[in-house]
């Protein structure tokens, strides 16, 4: 039915960008989104011609809140959102399937977390939606079709009912049957959202719906991987697999709404560049600021089904072997926060303050046992702007209540601005305990209850920018891990026995000519690998050229795109608890995976077509990312996305 759905709406866009290209005498620079909005030099205000976007935390944001949507060519190949530019996960062979960073970067969120983060990047959350500020109706629409009958449908639309009331929406479809057999995916995301602001701009109000479902199919990997590795059998379909008829279900639904009132007279919003550019001053004066309180209630579900017939020692324990499996798992909770800040989004300030007060109640229900979790979680944020080249920032907060109770966050950054470049040093001390999840869980074949101790972290994080260059280096120390041993178990670093991870970073993109090169590298090192995996290196070069056609009617961009991690033993998969966890036996890595691309643009529809893992090509079958899971095999991709701003 997708597939139908999918080719109906490929003939529509490429017959409707035909006719559009044929017609009209536009240039692709008359009609698509420039980097420097235009402004009435008497009365500087946003360009209604152009399409921004901000997240719900607008109002401590200052004049930097707005953003431009993306209209570049360049990188709209790389539609998996664990395959963008600097991501670097481990997966399971299939879009919308589960997936673990091979950077190691902490989730330190002060307040209730349940602790898995397995499908973060195919979920739809509260803090990254994008709210749009329009002049006109917004659409965004993107198909992408592969072999094995992959598909995935984007749709992104906003309006304004009025110039006071804006609505929109965003659905994300991901469809994809995989190579193997019982690998399946399938994740629908939706968000309906609405904002409301009187015609002063002084009271407005945010409000969205999302809904998430991930339906995931559980093979638990091949069962020999010498049949892949040594290509004895073509057919993937064919190979054993562990698990034929387990699968995981992921729902959430969460419900959002803030208001925001700013007590003194408010400004129109503007760019804080184009008032830099046209030479008005900046205005110094402090003001009284913006008063808010949001609510967000949520509640997820997650399911793990398995018929009997694969109870065949898979899992090491199977506490009812009469019964098929059903592992179900309820989290609920509501988040109340009231704040005051006297950031502007109107004006650059010498101090900028916001104080928050959140209030979170959570339930939590895992096989009939139901836990309750109060917490209030005073915050304190303060930045100074000493000068046009230098700015600190400090944020602090604590959590009470009847859990994490003295679980902190603290922070301090230190920014310098200069013709040769800038400088960022950030320090971050947190005290957390780990996720519920860790704490204490009840399934058919998983079962403890622990007492952990606190997870203390301590950061140096330092970053150097200039032009096209990025680099830095991160330097994390922590006390009492808390980590998925090699039986797939919850497990502490014992105390007084610390963790450190270092790593290195460099980012160059190189132009010569119509020629790019954009190189990341990263090196890092973990002191205790019982605890931590990570590859020694990882890092990804894209090589393109790009050619106006047509007078610049058009854009046609053609290159490589390529990364590389050297090998390790990395983390296997736990279907039952979608967790990653140590193993010992096998190494994975020292594989180029790389594809090539062909992108087009024609006016505000971009496509491309790509060719994905080369290397599978030369009978070379070491591509795995986590042990028993291959990766895709070579094949073809296409992608549409055209945008209506009319």
């Amino acid at each position: 039915m997708l597939q139908y759905f999918g080719q109906r709406i490929f003939t529509v866009l490429f017959v409707s960008i035909l006719y559009n290209t044929i017609y009209s005498q536009d240039s692709i620079i008359a009609n698509l989104d420039s980097i420097n909005p235009s402004l009435d030099l008497a009365n500087p205000t946003l360009d209604s011609s152009k399409v921004y976007f901000f997240y719900n935390n607008f109002e401590k944001e200052g004049p930097d809140f707005l953003s431009f949507i993306d209209t570049l060519v360049t990188g709209i190949q790389r539609y998996d959102p664990l395959d963008r530019p600097g991501n670097y996960f481990v997966s399971l062979g299939n879009i919308g399937s589960a997936h673990e960073n091979m950077i190691y970067s902490p989730f330190l969120k002060s307040g209730f977390d349940y602790g898995l983060h397995s499908y973060d990047k195919f979920l739809f959350h509260n803090d990254s939606i994008h709210h749009y500020w329009v002049g006109r109706p917004y659409t965004q629409l993107y198909y992408i079709m592969g072999s094995k009958k992959e598909q995935n449908l984007h749709i992104d639309h906003s309006q304004n009912v009025a110039s006071w009331f804006n609505v929109g929406l965003r659905f994300r479809y991901i469809h994809s049957p995989g190579f193997y057999s019982n690998q399946k995916t399938d994740d629908k995301n939706f968000v309906f959202k609405t904002r409301f602001q009187t015609r002063n701009y002084r009271y407005m109000i945010l409000a969205n719906y999302i809904h998430n479902k991930l339906k995931l199919e559980e093979n638990g990997g091949i069962i020999y991987d010498t049949v892949f590795e040594d290509n004895t059998e073509t057919t993937r379909k064919n190979i054993a697999i562990n698990l034929n008829t387990a699968n995981n279900i992921i729902k959430e639904n969460t419900y959002a709404i803030k208001q925001s009132f700013k007590i003194s007279k408010r400004h129109r919003f503007r760019l804080p560049l184009a008032y830099d550019s046209i030479g008005i001053p900046e205005q110094k004066k402090n003001s009284l600021g913006n008063i808010s309180l949001s609510s967000v209630y949520s509640r997820t579900t997650h399911l793990y089904q398995q018929e009997l017939q694969d109870n065949n020692g898979f899992y090491s324990y199977t506490y009812d072997s009469l019964n098929p499996t059903y592992d179900s798992t309820f989290i609920s909770k509501l988040e109340n926060e009231f704040s005051w800040t006297n950031a502007d989004n109107a004006k650059q300030q010498l101090l900028t303050f916001n104080f928050a007060l959140k209030y979170i109640y959570a339930e939590t229900t895992i096989d009939t046992i139901k836990r309750f979790y109060s917490q209030l979680i005073p915050t304190g944020e303060m930045a100074f702007t000493i000068s046009d080249k230098l700015k600190l920032d400090f944020h602090a907060d604590m959590v009470t209540g009847n859990t994490y109770v003295g679980n902190y966050n603290l922070s301090g950054k230190l920014s310098f601005f200069s013709k040769l470049g800038n400088l960022e040093y950030k320090i971050t001390n947190a005290l957390q305990d780990a996720g519920r999840f860790y704490i204490f869980y009840s399934s058919n074949n998983f079962r403890w209850d622990n007492d952990f101790r606190k997870q203390s972290y301590f950061i140096n994080a330092f970053t150097y920018r200039y032009k096209k260059l990025q680099a830095g280096f991160n330097l994390i120390n922590i006390g009492s891990f808390v980590y998925f041993d090699s039986l797939g178990l919850p497990n502490q670093v014992e105390e007084g026995k610390g963790l450190s991870i270092f790593n290195v970073h460099i980012r160059k993109l190189f132009k010569v000519g119509n020629w790019s090169f954009d190189g990341r590298v990263i090196y890092q090192k973990a002191s205790n690998t019982e605890a931590v995996r990570v590859p020694e290196f990882v890092g990804d070069l894209s090589i393109y050229y790009t050619k106006d056609l047509f007078k610049q009617a058009a854009i046609l961009q053609t290159g490589i795109d390529a990364v590389y991690n050297t090998s390790y033993h990395a983390y296997a998969y736990m279907p039952a608890t979608r967790s990653f966890y140590i193993q010992n036996n096998k190494e994975v890595g020292n594989y180029i995976y790389a594809d090539v691309f062909l992108n087009l643009q024609i006016k505000r529809a971009r496509l491309f077509l790509k060719y994905i893992n080369l290397g599978s090509l030369f009978n070379y079958y070491s591509y795995y990312t986590v042990p028993s899971y291959p990766m895709k095999d070579h094949g073809f991709r296409f992608g549409i996305s055209w945008m209506f701003y009319d």
